[in-house]
């Protein structure tokens, strides 16, 4: 899916901007879980964002959806390959 398909998916939950930060954290594969803000990831495995799965957070199949619709720094780099849960 483009990001321009994305933009128009109304299945999209608003996350705050920490949320976010959250998700693109857990999607680079950046940041321990204890360093992650524990409200974010509560919300995201509520909102089934992100899941666990083999000892860290990886993005679920809509986690992968809403990652791609949030906009992206024009220098940004891809997010590490990772198996969906």
């Amino acid at each position: 899916m483009t990001r321009e398909n994305t933009t128009n998916v109304s299945h999209l939950f608003k996350l705050t901007d920490e949320e976010a930060v959250t998700l693109r954290r857990i999607a680079f594969g950046e940041s321990d879980l204890r360093s992650l803000r524990p409200a974010d990831v509560d919300r995201l495995k509520k909102l089934r964002l992100i899941a666990e799965g083999r000892g860290n957070m990886a993005l679920t199949v809509s986690g992968k959806e809403h990652f791609d619709s949030l906009p992206r720094a024009a220098l940004a780099g891809s997010p590490r390959q990772r198996n969906e849960l």
